[in-house]
């Protein structure tokens, strides 16, 4: 083979090699902090509630959540009079077998008639919405909750 092919071949070689690490290293990056949002896509609420949010009550009551975890099949959690508390370790109601959750991670709790979710204080925080909880917010139909890699759906 002439130098010149085999030149043209190592230069062929070495762009498909910064290819791949570029695409992998932008995987990897969407994978942790969440990829971008497409213009078409619906802006998530706050999770912060405004403190004069009349229409938020007048929505329908959640009656269950049912959790997708990454490696099992969903587990559906009805809630009752008292609080939930989500997490990996044996003192939570829901285990959730996820690394990237804590021990007591967050908790849904009654809240005058409707459901809260507050984060207690876990090291990769509570997600809803695509928003971060930051203090008590008010959950309804549809939300969707993120726990490290597991999604908790909430349902009527």
């Amino acid at each position: 083979m002439p130098i010149e092919l085999l030149t043209v071949l190592k230069f062929v070689l070495l762009a498909l090699l910064y290819l791949f690490v570029a695409r992998t290293v932008r995987s990897v990056s969407a994978e942790l902090y969440g990829g971008r949002r497409r213009k078409g896509s619906p802006t998530p609420r706050p999770a912060v509630a405004a403190p004069s949010e009349p229409a938020r009550r007048s929505r329908r009551i959640p009656r269950e959540l049912v959790v997708h975890t990454p490696s099992g099949a969903p587990k559906v959690v009805g809630l009752t009079g008292h609080g939930v508390v989500l997490g990996r370790g044996e003192s939570a109601h829901v285990h959730i077998d996820d690394v990237y959750i804590s021990d007591e991670h967050a908790e849904v709790m009654a809240d005058d008639g409707s459901w809260s979710i507050r984060d207690l204080g876990s090291t990769n925080g509570t997600m809803l919405n695509g928003a971060k909880v930051t203090r008590p917010t008010p959950l309804a139909v549809g939300d969707q909750i993120r726990l490290g890699k597991t999604m908790v759906e909430v349902r009527r």
